[in-house]
């Protein structure tokens, strides 16, 4: 189409500026591109400024959510007392690596719980393979009163395993939460 420049790459603003630097006009820089003067000016801004970034230690994030969650998160920001969107996120980031982990006390206990239903699916398989060969041999598929209370047994203790999951998951949700507000509340206000 008449009129439209073609569109810079990365590589190419990088080899535009390090021509700039070198001495060459932008006028023949423009041509050898096949965009105007204006559209060099731009993408050696938009470069320099990328670079300026860089040079102090700071990073440009840019992701996208939907707005309830967005409106959730101004909302509690905003509960915190922080100052801008901005602000809260500087500080998400500044919060410390090991947040996000799990401490070991939840691990420990989420393995001992993996242990029990382990513990609990070798009994029901033992079970299953006593009546699977009962059944080949033709005999009818009937429980005895130890395997009944076996049976009764397992459910009991799916039950309290259940019940340790949901209080480790609320004591998990607990905590994490505190430390989120915690490191929110505690992070500066200066940007980073």
């Amino acid at each position: 189409m008449p009129g439209r420049t073609t569109k810079l790459s990365p590589s190419d603003v990088k080899k535009i500026a390090a021509s700039i630097r070198a001495g060459v006009p932008v006028s023949a820089l423009a041509k050898a591109h096949g965009v105007t003067r204006p559209t060099i000016y731009r993408a050696l801004r938009a470069f320099h400024e990328k670079e300026a970034v860089a040079d102090a230690g700071t990073a440009a994030v840019f992701f996208t959510v939907d707005r309830d969650s967005l409106g959730a998160f101004d909302a509690f920001t905003g509960r915190l007392g922080l100052r801008s969107r901005a602000d809260a996120f500087r500080r998400v980031c500044r919060m410390p690596a090991g947040f996000l982990e799990p401490d070991p006390d939840l691990a420990a206990a989420l393995r001992a719980v993996a242990g029990e239903l382990s513990a609990i699916g070798r009994n029901v398989n033992q079970l299953v393979a006593t009546k699977n060969y009962e059944v080949r041999r033709g005999q009818q598929l009937k429980l005895t009163r130890p395997q009944q209370q076996l049976l009764s047994d397992l459910l009991e203790h799916l039950d309290g395993v259940s019940i340790a999951i949901r209080e480790i998951e609320g004591k998990r949700a607990s905590n994490t939460m505190r430390r989120f507000v915690s490191g929110m509340t505690e992070a500066g206000d200066e940007p980073g």
